[in-house]
């Protein structure tokens, strides 16, 4: 008898609170993207390399952060989630967005590719993150010229710490805005 909004619904109840949390940090990269980009342009200076990481870094987490939480969302959902006029409709246009103003997938090798590179320069880091540097670099020399395509999962997973990384640097802001 009577009605139950949907976020009363227990799973759903917990997705908006992982999704508060999940969001807030992309905001507050966000932000630390927005003030420093505000102080190249102001101070008519090009971004630098770190910067620049960042901003990769936020694009890809901002839509792959998007991305799985419609997935969790439209899955609890259920059959609400296949009617037209629920903006589930619309979420091709997230995976179009994985794939603009930079391909996700390339980003993340560039990430990769470049903390590596940094990695040969000056071997610091944390633990697994250097880790998965030497390992990665291991499987490169000895590998041949496909050894970066073999080495796909390595590649990925370096790219994942170093966007936790640069994540957890920024994360100090305030909850999400939701």
């Amino acid at each position: 008898q009577g009605s139950m909004p949907l976020s009363d619904i227990p799973q759903l109840s917990h997705l908006y609170k992982l999704a508060d949390q999940e969001l807030s940090k992309v905001e507050a990269l966000s932000a630390v993207v927005e003030k420093r980009l505000g102080e190249c342009l102001r101070n008519e200076t090009i971004p630098d390399s770190k910067l620049v990481e960042t901003v990769a870094v936020l694009k890809v987490k901002a839509i792959e952060t998007s991305i799985d939480l419609c997935f969790k969302l439209k899955q609890e959902l259920g059959s609400y989630a296949l009617m037209g006029g629920t903006g589930f409709e619309k979420m091709d246009y997230l995976q179009c967005c994985k794939f603009a103003e930079g391909d996700s997938r390339i980003l993340m090798q560039k990430m990769a590719r470049d903390r590596l590179q940094a990695f040969s320069k000056n071997p610091s880091g944390s633990g697994k993150e250097a880790e998965a540097c030497m390992n990665l670099g291991k499987n490169l020399k000895s590998g041949g010229k496909t050894a970066w395509n073999d080495n796909f999962e390595l590649v990925y997973g370096l790219a994942e710490m170093v966007m936790d990384r640069v994540m957890t640097e920024a994360n100090t802001g305030p909850q999400a805005r939701l």
